[in-house]
C-alpha cells in the first residue's frame, strides 16, 4: 500500500471515528439486593489491637472493609542482598502482603537434612517484610508446583506411593516439613506483632480427597503454623461445610503452557460467575457465595517455556486487572509479581533456568511498563477500597459473552445505596479492538444517571464515577478516571486521569457546595485544578492528571504525611528517605504534593521552585560512562566489567539484542540465567557480578518448534543465524532524598 493510501486509510478512520453517533448502552441498577453477609471463621487481633477478618464477600480490617493487593516473589529466587529492594519495590506499587511458596527439596536436601541459610532464609526474609510493612502469605505445600522439580517434594518424597494423601507416611514426612516451617517462622506470626496474616495449604489439589486439606491444617497448626487466614487454590477439592480454609482463584489471558501463549481469553468479559474455574482450571469444588472473591495468582505476566514465546503487553495486563475489579474480586493477589531466577538442579524439566516471568518487577529487579501501568489501579484500591469492596456488581441485560466480538461494548457497575463506578472495557487478548464513542445511561432508584459521549479508544479501558461524595461534596459523575485521594484536615484532593481524546468534565450537585451558583458540569483539564467547598465548609481540591503523569504517580507517605510524587524515575521509600533510579539519565526531576512537607524541602539537597499546587524539585549527578570491554563473535559475546560502581550508580543494565532461539549468561563457567527469545531485547543486571569476572553469553540455534514470534523476525533469524547483534551498558543512576 503507497503512503498516499495509507494517509487516506488513516484519513477516513479517524472521520469514521469521529463523526458516528455515540452508541447508547443501558444499565439497570434501581433494584441491587441488599448482599447478606455472614462473618466466617477467619479472624485476629494482634497486640496493637489492629483486628483482621471476613466475611462471605470480602476481608475486613478493624471491622471495615477491606480490598488487600498481594505480590508473589520467591525469596528462594532472589539473591539474599537484593531481597530488601524488591520488598520496597512492591510496596511502592502499592502492594501491601507479600506472598512466598515454601519450596520443600529447598530446604530438605537430604532425607532429615535441612537448610534454611542464604537465599533460603525464610525468617529473615519475613521479618524484612515485616520491618517495612508489609503482610506475608506463605505458601506451604507441602506440593506447591511453581515450575519446582518434582512441584517442590524432595525426590525420595515424589517416589512415595502414598504422597499427597493420608498416608501415615507422607503424613509424618509433611509434619517434620511444617515443625520446620513452624520453627523459622515463630513468633512472625500477626497476633504475635509479626506480619504473617495467611498460609496456603497444598496447590490445584483437584484429584485429591478432601480430608487430606483437613489432615494438612490440624498438623501445620500442631507445629504452630497458625495465621489470620488459611486458603487453598480454588481448583483444590476440600470440605466446604467445615470452613477450614478460603479458596482463592487464579486467572491468566497470557499461557506459557499453550502455544504461542495461548490465544483470546475470557479475562476480558465482565461477568458476575466463577468463569475461571471452566475457563483454565477445571471443575468448581465450592459454594461460591460461601466465600470472599479474591485471587491468588492473577497472571502479572506468564513463564515461557521452549516451545511457546509471547509479549506481555502492559496495557492488557491493566485492563485484565480492571475487568476482575469490575467482576467484584475483592482480593487481587498477583503470581508473580517479582520474577526470580530458578535454583541449579531444582527446576521443572523443559523450563528455563530464568523465572522472570515478564512480571512487573523482572527476574533482576528491573521494573517493566507494566509495573507502571497497574500502579494506576493500585493506587485507586488502596484509596477507594473501603468503598469498593462492598459493592455488589451489577451486570447489563445482555453482557457480552464471545471474545471475538469487537462490535459491543463490554461493561458493568458495582453499585452501593446509589454509588458505585462504572467500568468499561475495550482491549481483549489477542485481538485488536476498534475505537468506538459510546454513552451509558445508568439507571439508579428514583434517577437516572446518563454520561455524556465518550470516546474509549481502541486496547484501553475506563472506570468512571458516580454518586461520590468526598468531603460533604457529591460528584453526579466524571468522564476521567479516578486515582487517588490525599486528606489533610478538612481538605481532601482527588487526582483524577483524564482518558485520552476524551474532553473530560466533572458533574457536582450543587446542592451540597457553599456557592449555589455556576454551572454544575466543569471541564476538567491537567495543571488546572478545582477548588471546592461543601455547605459544611470542608474543602475538595480536584486535579486532573494526564496518563503519563498518572503512570508516572507515586502515592507514598513523607514523614507522616500522605503524599503524591509525580517522577518519571522509580521511587523506593525506605521510611526515612526517598531513592530514586533511573536508567540512561542522571537529571532527576520530581514534584511533590502537597507543597511545603516539613524537613523535605531543606533535606533534599535539590534545586527546588514552587509551582501553584507541588513543590517541584530537579537534582543532577555526576554523568557515568561504564568501562566495559566487549568481544563480539557470531554467537558469543564476552564482556568484562568493573570492579565495583560510583555512588551515583545503582545498576548497569546490559541491553543485549541478539537473534536466535534462546541466549545463556555464564561466569566463570556459572550459568547465571537463561532468556527465550520473543522479539525483545534482554535486560541483563550485572550489579552482582561486577569484580568477579568476564560475563559470557552464548546464543543458541533457534529450533522449528517455536511458536509466537513474529513470522518476518523468524525468516530473519533463519537467514542470519545465531547472532549477537549488539550490546549496550545503560547505567543506572540513583539519588536519595532524605527527610
Amino acid at each position: 500500500m503507497n503512503l498516499v493510501k495509507k494517509m487516506w486509510v488513516v484519513f477516513s478512520f479517524f472521520l469514521l471515528t469521529n463523526t458516528v453517533a455515540a452508541q447508547t448502552y443501558e444499565l439497570d441498577a434501581s433494584h441491587v439486593a441488599a448482599e447478606e453477609l455472614h462473618p466466617i471463621p477467619f479472624s485476629g487481633v494482634n497486640p496493637q489491637g489492629i483486628k483482621l477478618s471476613a466475611n462471605n464477600r470480602y476481608f475486613l480490617k478493624n471491622n471495615k472493609p477491606w480490598f488487600p493487593l498481594m505480590g508473589e516473589m520467591h525469596y528462594n529466587r532472589v539473591p539474599p542482598q537484593d531481597w530488601e529492594s524488591g520488598i520496597l519495590k512492591m510496596k511502592s506499587a502499592g502492594l501491601s502482603i507479600i506472598a512466598t511458596y515454601i519450596f520443600w527439596n529447598e530446604h530438605e536436601t537430604e532425607p532429615g537434612v535441612w537448610d534454611w541459610k542464604n537465599n533460603r532464609d525464610l525468617r529473615k526474609f519475613v521479618e524484612l517484610c515485616g520491618k517495612h510493612g508489609m503482610y506475608v502469605w506463605l505458601r506451604i505445600g507441602p506440593w506447591a508446583h511453581g515450575e519446582q522439580l518434582h512441584g517442590g517434594h524432595p525426590e525420595w518424597i515424589a517416589k512415595m506411593k502414598g504422597r499427597r494423601t493420608n498416608d501415615p507416611t507422607y503424613i509424618a514426612a509433611a509434619a517434620k516439613l511444617f515443625n520446620q516451617i513452624g520453627a523459622q517462622t515463630k513468633g512472625l506470626f500477626f497476633q504475635d506483632s509479626g506480619p504473617v496474616i495467611g498460609t496456603q495449604l497444598e496447590n490445584e489439589y483437584a484429584s485429591g480427597q478432601a480430608e487430606h486439606i483437613t489432615k494438612l491444617k490440624q498438623i501445620a497448626q500442631e507445629a504452630g503454623i497458625r495465621p489470620v487466614f488459611w486458603s487453598v487454590t480454588a481448583n483444590t477439592v476440600f470440605d466446604e461445610n467445615k470452613m477450614e480454609v478460603i479458596p482463592l482463584q487464579g486467572s491468566y489471558c497470557y499461557r506459557g503452557w499453550e502455544k504461542a501463549g495461548g490465544g483470546p481469553t475470557a479475562d476480558f468479559l465482565y461477568g458476575d460467575d466463577q468463569w475461571i474455574m471452566g475457563d483454565a482450571l477445571g471443575k468448581l469444588f465450592y459454594t461460591p457465595a460461601l466465600f470472599p472473591r479474591g485471587l491468588c495468582e492473577q497472571g502479572a505476566g506468564s513463564q515461557m517455556t521452549g516451545a511457546n514465546r509471547f509479549v506481555v503487553e502492559p496495557y492488557v495486563e491493566e485492563a485484565h486487572l480492571q475487568n476482575q475489579i469490575g467482576r467484584g474480586m475483592n482480593l487481587i493477589g498477583y503470581y508473580m509479581f517479582h520474577g526470580g531466577t530458578q535454583t541449579p538442579g531444582l527446576k521443572e524439566p523443559g523450563l528455563p533456568e530464568s523465572y522472570d516471568f515478564q512480571a512487573p518487577v523482572g527476574e533482576f529487579g528491573i521494573i517493566r511498563p507494566s509495573y507502571k501501568c497497574l500502579k494506576i489501579l493500585h493506587n485507586f484500591i488502596n484509596d477507594f477500597g473501603t468503598e469498593l469492596a462492598a459493592m455488589p456488581q451489577v451486570e447489563p441485560a445482555h453482557p457480552v459473552r464471545d471474545v471475538h466480538n469487537t462490535k459491543d461494548l463490554r461493561y458493568i457497575a458495582r453499585v452501593k445505596d446509589k454509588s458505585g463506578f462504572l467500568f468499561l472495557m475495550n482491549t481483549q487478548v489477542r485481538v485488536l479492538m476498534p475505537d468506538r464513542k459510546v454513552t451509558v445511561n445508568l439507571k439508579l432508584k428514583n434517577e437516572t444517571i446518563q454520561f455524556p459521549s465518550i470516546l474509549l479508544k481502541g486496547q484501553t479501558n475506563l472506570m468512571l464515577p458516580f454518586n461520590l461524595e468526598l468531603n460533604g461534596v457529591l460528584i453526579k459523575y466524571a468522564t476521567a478516571q479516578p486515582m487517588a485521594k490525599i486528606e489533610e484536615g478538612r481538605t481532601t484532593t482527588l487526582f483524577l486521569v483524564k482518558p485520552e481524546g476524551v474532553n473530560a468534565v466533572i458533574a457536582l450537585e450543587r446542592n451540597t457546595l457553599k456557592s449555589k451558583n455556576g454551572p454544575e458540569v466543569l471541564k476538567l483539564e491537567p495543571g488546572v485544578p478545582l477548588q471546592l467547598t461543601s455547605k459544611t465548609g470542608k474543602r475538595l481540591v480536584v486535579i486532573t492528571l494526564t496518563r503519563e503523569e498518572a503512570e508516572n504517580s507515586w502515592r507514598t507517605t513523607i514523614n507522616g504525611t500522605q503524599a503524591l510524587v509525580i517522577t518519571h524515575a522509580n521511587l523506593i521509600n525506605n521510611g526515612s528517605n526517598l531513592q530514586l533510579q533511573q536508567v540512561g539519565s542522571n537529571i532527576f526531576n520530581f514534584k511533590v504534593y502537597p507543597r511545603g512537607l516539613p524537613g523535605f524541602v531543606e533535606n533534599s539537597g535539590a534545586a527546588s521552585r514552587k509551582l501553584a499546587w507541588y513543590d517541584d524539585y530537579s537534582v543532577s549527578v555526576r554523568p557515568y560512562q561504564p568501562e566495559i570491554k566487549l568481544q563480539l563473535k557470531n554467537e558469543t559475546a564476552l564482556v568484562q566489567l568493573p570492579a565495583s560502581l560510583p555512588e551515583q550508580v545503582n545498576d548497569i543494565l546490559l541491553r543485549i539484542q541478539y537473534l536466535g532461539g534462546s541466549a545463556t549468561a555464564r561466569q566463570d563457567q556459572k550459568l547465571l540465567s537463561d532468556n527465550l527469545f520473543n522479539g525483545i531485547p534482554w535486560l541483563f543486571s550485572a550489579k552482582n557480578y561486577l569484580g568477579k569476572g568476564t560475563l559470557q553469553f552464548d546464543i543458541q540455534r533457534w529450533g522449528d518448534t517455536i511458536t509466537g514470534v513474529d513470522k518476518e523476525l523468524v525468516e530473519k533469524i533463519k537467514s542470519k543465524g545465531a547472532v549477537v547483534e549488539k550490546i549496550e551498558a545503560l547505567p543506572e543512576y540513583k539519588v536519595i532524598v532524605n527527610f
